[in-house]
C-alpha cells in the first residue's frame, strides 16, 4: 500500500467569512503534513488580508485579476505538492477532522480509484428539498458516474494527464466533463465513508449566469464527448429538456440564447471532439450521480484547528502567503 500526500485547494471570491470557515476546517484535518492552498480570485472584500492574519500557514495566491474558479482549480493541480487534491468551495467546509484521512485510505488501497466523491449536505438550500422525491442513496464504496465540485478528491497526476478542466466551460458542468474522460481512461469514481462536507450554498451566487452556462455547457459536453449515435440523440433531446425544465414562457428567450451559445461554441471547438467509447458512455449512463444527503436539523459546525504559536518561516517559499500578482 502506497503512502500518498494530500493538498486542499480552495478557490475564493468575495466570501471572506465563509472562506475563513473553509480554511479553518482544512487546517483541523488530522492527516500529518496537509498542504492548504487558497486562490483569492481578486476579491474586493478583504479576503486575502483576513487570511494573512488568521491563517499565515496557508499558501495564499492573491490574484489581482479575476480568472474564474475553473482556471484556479487547474492552477491548483499545478501548484499543489500533494498526490491527492481535495477541492473545497469557499462556501463549504469539512465537518469532521478525519475526512481527509478516511478518503486518503481509499486512494492508498485501490489504485484504480481516480476520484472520490465525498458525502455532502446542503442544509440551507431550499432547492435540495426537491431531492426528497428521489433521494441520493449511494452507500460507501459504491461506484458513481461523477462528483460534485464542492466535495471531492482527485489524483493530481491523473488530472494533469487528462488536461484538467476545460477552461472554456467558464462556469458549470466542468466536473461532469472531466469525470467522463476519467472513466474513459479506465479509472473509477467511488463514494466515501466519512462525515459530510457542509455546503452552505451562498445566496449571492449569480443565478442567471449559472443557468446560462448550465444549458450552454450541456450542449458542449455532448459535442465534445459523446459517441455516435448517442450524440445525435442527445443533441435533439437535451435542447428540448432544457426548454421543458420548469417551463415558463418568460424563460424561453434566455434558454434559447444559451442553447444557441452551446452550438456556437461546439462549432468553434469541432477539432477538439474526442468521443469516449460506447462502452464508457453506457457505463456512465448506468452509474448513479453524486448528490446531497438528506439532512434534518441544524448543520454541523466546522471543525477547528487548535491554536498554535506562530513559527518563523523557513528560507525560500514559506508556508505562509505566496503573493501572486501576475495576470497570466
Amino acid at each position: 500500500m502506497d503512502t500518498l500526500s494530500a493538498s486542499v485547494v480552495i478557490t475564493a471570491r468575495n466570501r471572506r467569512e465563509e472562506t475563513l470557515k473553509a480554511v479553518a476546517s482544512a487546517l483541523c484535518q488530522d492527516f500529518g503534513e496537509l498542504e492548504t492552498l487558497v486562490f483569492d480570485d481578486a476579491s474586493g472584500d478583504g479576503t486575502s488580508q483576513a487570511l494573512e492574519k488568521a491563517a499565515p500557514e496557508v499558501r495564499l495566491f492573491a490574484l489581482t485579476e479575476r480568472k474564474g474558479y475553473i482556471a484556479n482549480r487547474n492552477r491548483g493541480f499545478r501548484e499543489a505538492k500533494g498526490d491527492i487534491v481535495f477541492s473545497l468551495d469557499d462556501d463549504a467546509y469539512f465537518s469532521s477532522p478525519d475526512i481527509v484521512a478516511r478518503v486518503m485510505t481509499i486512494f492508498e488501497n485501490d489504485p484504480s480509484v481516480g476520484a472520490v466523491a465525498i458525502p455532502f449536505i446542503e442544509p440551507l438550500n431550499v432547492r435540495s428539498l426537491s431531492s426528497l422525491r428521489s433521494p441520493f442513496r449511494a452507500k460507501a464504496g459504491d461506484e458513481l458516474r461523477g462528483y460534485i465540485g464542492c466535495a471531492h478528491a482527485l489524483r493530481k497526476e491523473l488530472a494533469l494527464q487528462l488536461g484538467g478542466y476545460r477552461a472554456y466551460f467558464v462556469h458549470q458542468g466542468e466536473e461532469r466533463d472531466l469525470c467522463l474522460r476519467l472513466l474513459d481512461a479506465g479509472y473509477r469514481i467511488v463514494y466515501a465513508d466519512c462525515a459530510p462536507v457542509v455546503h452552505t450554498v451562498s445566496p449571492r451566487r449569480e443565478a442567471m449566469r449559472v443557468n446560462f452556462y448550465g444549458a450552454r455547457n450541456l450542449i458542449l459536453f455532448d459535442w465534445l464527448n459523446l459517441p455516435w449515435p448517442n450524440l445525435i440523440v442527445r443533441l435533439i433531446w437535451d435542447p428540448v429538456a432544457i426548454l421543458r425544465y420548469r417551463f415558463t414562457w418568460r424563460a424561453v428567450p434566455g434558454r434559447l440564447r444559451a442553447i444557441g451559445a452551446g452550438f456556437i461554441e461546439a462549432a468553434r471547438r469541432y477539432r477538439e471532439r474526442k468521443p469516449v467509447s460506447p462502452r464508457t458512455y453506457a457505463r456512465y449512463r448506468r452509474l448513479p450521480g453524486h448528490g446531497p444527503q438528506e439532512w434534518n436539523g441544524p448543520a454541523p459546525t466546522p471543525c477547528k484547528a487548535p491554536k498554535q504559536e506562530p513559527t518563523a518561516p523557513g528560507p525560500g517559499i514559506h508556508a505562509g502567503r505566496v503573493g501572486i500578482r501576475a495576470t497570466e
